[in-house]
């Protein structure tokens, strides 16, 4: 079923090639992540928001998001905080300096205490930091969420206890020793070749030995699908598999889960990898027609899809006429 929207009297259809005609007012870059891609899926206007609201003709608009562009939930800062701490423990370890758990666990907390310090200056109207590296602003906080503290009280707990199942989980040993390995990639920003646009990633681990290759994908939750395909870690797997020239089933990809310390691998084979393919394909087939209208500012093409939750997580929330009488 094609989609239309009108602009100036014409009927423009998602789905065939009349959007190329459309004059561009932006120069948003067309590219294809995992997280870009889920955005496509949850909401087509937070998408617009988070990378075509600079082409808008609306000013306002192109005020309006650039603070929420800055601001982020929880999750998302604890997932950081945590990557960020094991990063640099393997890439200290190679330097001949063993961080300790208990190091790393005060020196996240003591960033993530500087976030909410920082968030409740930026909500009283405070200035903005000129830090090269500024403190993160937190949703929690800017939006003044109810049972904030206690949500951000126990995100710090989940930080510090999801560090130190890294160090002491028996299920999670081999990959602390695998990431020691002087060859091993921490944190490594990959791509694949071959679509019409560029695709991406970053692999939290990765180790390659003469005839098998090892990548790991630390995760916040616990073991709940079984080991089901993921679209992000086939994509790893699709790099590996062109890197070194690999096949699929030389190639380890294990998800590790640092809320109860098991560990579960991803099912990677021929017809996985094949089916990420197509999977990605369709997603820039798809990106590809409203890139034309994101650079276009045509924020009308990009629909919204109000839901509780998923409202209650955007930070453009307060802007968004159906994210707004969702939080209310």
């Amino acid at each position: 079923m094609k989609k239309t929207v009108s602009s100036e009297n014409q009927n423009l259809s998602l789905w065939e090639d009349a959007p190329l005609a459309i004059p561009a007012l932006g120069t948003s870059r067309l590219n294809w992540s995992y997280s870009r891609r889920e955005a496509v899926d949850h909401c087509l206007r937070r998408y617009f928001y988070q990378y075509y609201a600079s082409c808008s003709p609306d000013v306002s608009l192109r005020e309006q998001v650039k603070r929420p562009k800055e601001i982020k939930n929880h999750h998302l800062r604890v997932g950081e905080l945590v990557h960020l701490a094991i990063s640099t423990y393997f890439k200290k370890l190679k330097q001949g300096k063993d961080l300790p758990s208990s190091w790393l666990q005060s020196w996240v907390r003591k960033i993530f205490a500087e976030d909410q310090a920082y968030s409740k200056l930026i909500r009283s109207g405070g200035p903005s930091s000129t830090e090269k590296y500024p403190p993160t602003i937190l949703d929690e906080v800017v939006f003044d969420v109810a049972d904030g503290d206690q949500i951000l009280e126990q995100a710090s707990e989940q930080l510090g206890a999801a560090i130190q199942t890294f160090f002491t989980s028996n299920a999670l040993q081999e990959f602390r020793v695998l990431g020691a390995k002087p060859h091993s990639l921490i944190e490594h920003k990959m791509s694949l070749a071959g679509y019409k646009a560029p695709v991406s990633g970053k692999i939290d681990l990765v180790v390659h030995e003469e005839i098998s290759a090892t990548i790991v994908d630390w995760k916040l939750g616990v073991a709940s699908d079984g080991g089901a395909e993921s679209l992000q870690l086939a994509s790893y797997g699709l790099w590996a598999n062109a890197k070194y020239a690999l096949p699929a089933e030389q190639i380890r990809i294990a998800k590790a889960h640092l809320a109860d310390g098991s560990a579960l691998d991803f099912k990677a084979n021929s017809g996985s990898f094949a089916n990420a393919r197509a999977r990605i394909q369709q997603d820039l087939e798809r990106m590809t027609i409203l890139h034309t209208y994101g650079q276009a500012g045509m924020i009308d093409v990009f629909t919204p899809s109000p839901h509780l939750k998923m409202c209650r997580l955007c930070p453009f929330r307060r802007i968004c006429p159906e994210g707004e009488e969702n939080h209310a």
